[in-house]
């Protein structure tokens, strides 16, 4: 929101014609020059009736030293009066657009870059601001708009990008707001949260690739940032590529050593990688940490059931633990079919035709 400070236009003139030219807009710059010190805007509104006052006629229209005075008074009223204290129309921030739009294309306005610079500055503030007050009352479109003629005067403004690929992904264009957080990430300058939330709209694509993608440059940019590796870990996971998961479990763990849910994930990744004795720590200390889960306590069960079968030097111990956690998934979750089937399988293989036999008729109950 940077201002120039309009009173030293007076010392950028070193020659006599330059100094006449200052003389012609006195009050102009001596109206501007007062609200620079006292932010009243009353003297904006005299700056504007001095500028209008110097443009009468068509020779006046195309001076252009006048004429880019008449829109950094415009450009400085239609940012600054925000509430319309000066009684502007409604079309006042259009019609000064468009006259500045012509302005930039004369001959010579070259020799205006500062001027040029605090008009379009002024613009896109306005029309950022503007922006903003749409996104709090749910117009996202037409924030949308104004964002981005803020962008095409203003392209190098922080979080353009953002707030319009936030106000698309509200609208319920998601190939648009990709399209938007594309960009952000291409310019290696997006913060962890834009990154989180640019591969949600990715996932929700269906492009699982390019989620990674971001995640993976995310973390090598936030290291420490938790969030980008547990959403990376929870890919692996619902892509059951366990193996991909594995090179992050050491982080994930010493990340969140007490989390139940990565602990719960840690002895799954293992589980399936048949590192038995890693999973089955993993599932105790989840069991630890959550005493009503179900999940993990089932787990461990069958994990118990698995080393049963594989080593048959041990296998009662292994069995026994495996009843032991099974019946206690049992009474946390009963009546589940394919829970239920587990526990028979379990029966059977310890030859304990009793509890077989009454597991066969609760689930010939259940499925009658």
């Amino acid at each position: 929101m940077a201002r120039i400070l309009l009173l030293s236009v007076f010392f950028l003139f070193g020659t006599s014609s330059g100094f006449a030219q200052t003389e012609v807009l006195k009050d102009v710059f001596n109206n501007l020059a007062f609200y620079n010190q006292k932010h009243d805007l009353k003297y904006l509104g005299e700056a504007k009736k001095a500028i209008d006052k110097t443009i009468q006629t068509k020779k006046d229209s195309a001076n252009l030293y006048k004429s880019v005075y008449r829109a950094v008074v415009y450009s400085t009223i239609a940012y600054a009066d925000s509430a319309n204290t000066l009684h502007m129309p409604d079309n006042f921030l259009a019609t000064t657009a468009v006259y500045a739009d012509t302005l930039f294309t004369r001959k010579k306005i070259y020799n205006y870059s500062s001027e040029v610079s605090y008009i379009k500055r002024n613009l896109a503030n306005e029309y950022i601001r503007r922006g903003f007050n749409d996104l709090q009352h749910n117009d996202f479109r037409s924030a949308v708009n104004y964002f981005q003629k803020a962008q095409a005067l203003a392209p190098n403004t922080d979080h353009l990008g953002i707030y319009m690929a936030y106000a698309a992904n509200k609208m319920g264009e998601l190939n648009k707001s990709a399209a938007y957080y594309d960009q952000l990430l291409e310019s290696g300058k997006a913060g962890a949260e834009v990154i989180l939330t640019a591969q949600k709209v990715y996932k929700i694509l269906g492009d699982t690739a390019k989620a990674l993608k971001a995640l993976k440059n995310g973390r090598q940019l936030y290291p420490e940032n938790k969030k980008l590796l547990y959403e990376e870990a929870n890919i692996y996971n619902n892509k059951k590529d366990y193996a991909a998961l594995r090179g992050l479990m050491d982080g994930l763990v010493k990340a969140s050593p007490d989390d139940y849910d990565i602990n719960f994930l840690a002895g799954v990744c293992y589980d399936h990688l048949n590192q038995t004795n890693k999973a089955e720590a993993f599932y105790k200390k989840a069991i630890q940490l959550n005493h009503t889960a179900y999940d993990p306590v089932f787990n461990l069960g069958v994990l118990y059931m698995k080393k049963g079968l594989a080593e048959p030097e041990k296998s009662a111990e292994n069995f026994n633990l495996a009843r032991l956690n099974l019946e206690k998934a049992d009474q946390m979750n009963p009546n589940d079919p394919e829970f239920l089937q587990t526990l028979k399988l379990l029966y059977d293989k310890i030859g304990d035709s009793t509890q077989a036999n009454k597991i066969s008729t609760q689930l010939n109950q259940i499925i009658n």
